[in-house]
């Protein structure tokens, strides 16, 4: 049977194991008790009937119910949200992983019902698809920032959602006031650990963000799989519950998790990443689904690779299966290496590093050969000291046919980048000589406008004087004496 919402899940446990409803009497006093009902929030506290679904025990009957006050609705959800926390065990589909808070919520949202719970006011840096629908989901109350727009002084004090590209974060942060970084909620993708780590701010609030926005002022979509069907977004933080009800009243589902748990899913997402890009890479053209229906092996192989290679994290069982299931969810979206250290940089450097030590051997050989293949990233310059006693020739000679074609890309790239900057200072070189006959031009002009008007003022001068001598002699000759 399909999951079920909190406050059905109990109203079924407490039929079947006989407890009693006194709350539900409270809250629909004068109406019979039923073995379960249905409770759909609509427009401000009016609560109606809704489909009944096959309770996980015995027969679902719905209950009509009236109108209710939005504070009655809260206290009814609230008392069948707790107990929920002491049986959530044993109800299959609502809190399947220790780990994971506020399923029962999540499984609320997902079923399309309301979220009764209080929608932070935030401030939201980032106009774009993301940071649009963001404030969609608020409560009205929310304060809407571009990448370059002052910190306002009205600032709500809740989550400082940051929807923007990796690589404008030094400048939020910077923008972001000391005492209200702590506050911020990053939601980029890729490796963001060691980069906030640098910043002090190792234990921001993340969330793995899972649902897609097509276009500006679209409703976002569901991370959802068929092997996820509970939804894939996670958060994890101060702020992280704050962050799920703002999506469960958008109807997307959220997991707040544990520590241990986000770290394994940021993980599995930064595999999926890393891996359904660079093998669409090696393929020109090719799009995510068909990375999963073209070249399952291929990626598979990658993805296994880069799992054994991240330190210190277990996953849990099928991983390249539910990263193969989310490409098919996502099966039209475009393949291509992007942000690289923030997202294939990071097992690069596990490369490099090992390198370095000279004491082991590449952890993610396949991944180096894919970069190298594709002229991206730092090649790690193999064999050293010790590799050949891990490797067969064979390997090697293909190692080397890499870095020849990887070298002899880079030497085109280089010729080409030469020969552009020879055209752009011949450019440049023109429009200096340009600007140099420009210039010239207009001090010879203004030299001749500049001598036009001396002569000009010179003949005015000369009328003037031989005026002023007519006058002169004209009154001369008036003034003698018969």
């Amino acid at each position: 049977p399909p999951p079920i919402s909190m406050t059905r899940a109990y109203a079924t446990r407490s039929v079947s194991q006989g407890f009693p409803l006194i709350a539900l009497t409270t809250l629909v006093a004068s109406l019979s008790l039923v073995f379960i009902f249905t409770i759909q929030s609509e427009g401000q506290g009016n609560l109606a009937t809704s489909t009944p679904l096959v309770a996980q025990r015995g027969v679902s009957v719905p209950v009509k119910c009236g109108s209710f006050s939005p504070k009655t609705f809260g206290r009814a959800t609230e008392m069948y949200g707790r107990p929920m926390e002491r049986f959530g065990a044993m109800s299959p589909g609502i809190h399947g992983n220790p780990g994971v808070k506020g399923g029962s919520a999540t499984m609320r949202a997902r079923r399309g019902l309301s979220v009764n719970a209080e929608i932070k006011p935030a401030v939201i840096i980032g106009t774009g698809r993301v940071g649009q629908a963001l404030k969609e989901m608020g409560s009205g109350d929310d304060i809407l920032l571009g990448r370059k727009d002052e910190w306002p002084a009205s600032a709500p004090e809740g989550p400082i959602f940051v929807a923007t590209r990796n690589n404008d974060l030094d400048d939020v942060i910077e923008k972001v006031p000391e005492n209200r970084r702590e506050d911020l909620v990053f939601m980029q993708n890729g490796m963001l650990q060691p980069y906030l780590e640098k910043k002090g701010l190792e234990n921001a609030t993340q969330v793995l963000v899972y649902f897609a926005v097509a276009k500006l002022g679209d409703k976002p979509t569901d991370g959802i799989t068929d092997m996820n069907p509970e939804g894939l977004t996670a958060a994890h933080g101060k702020w992280a519950q704050a962050a799920a009800d703002r999506f469960h009243n958008a109807e997307l589902s959220c997991k707040v998790l544990d520590k241990k748990p986000f770290e394994a899913a940021m993980f599995e997402k930064l595999i999926w990443i890393c891996s359904f890009m660079l093998v669409g890479a090696r393929h020109p053209g090719a799009t995510v689904g068909d990375v999963e229906s073209k070249y399952t092996e291929e990626v598979t192989n990658l993805i296994d690779e880069l799992a054994s290679a991240v330190p210190g994290v277990e996953f849990e069982p099928k991983l390249a299966e539910r990263l193969l299931a989310y490409a098919r969810s996502v099966s039209h979206f475009p393949t291509a290496v992007k942000e690289f250290e923030w997202r294939n940089g990071y097992f690069n450097e596990l490369s490099k590093k090992a390198y370095m030590s000279a004491s082991s051997t590449d952890p993610c050989p396949t991944h180096s050969a894919y970069l190298a293949e594709i002229g991206v990233g730092k090649v790690i310059p193999f064999p050293f000291e010790g590799y050949k006693e891990h490797v067969t020739d064979e390997e090697i000679r293909e190692q080397d046919e890499i870095l020849s074609i990887f070298e002899a890309k880079r030497e085109e790239e280089n010729r080409k980048k030469m020969e552009k900057k020879k055209q752009m200072e011949e450019k440049r070189k023109m429009e200096r000589e340009k600007a140099e006959s420009v210039r010239q031009e207009r001090e010879v002009h203004e030299e001749q406008t500049t001598k036009a008007r001396q002569l000009e003022m010179a003949k005015t001068a000369a009328e003037e004087e031989t005026k002023r001598s007519r006058r002169k002699a004209g009154a001369g000759s008036g003034s003698s004496p018969l």
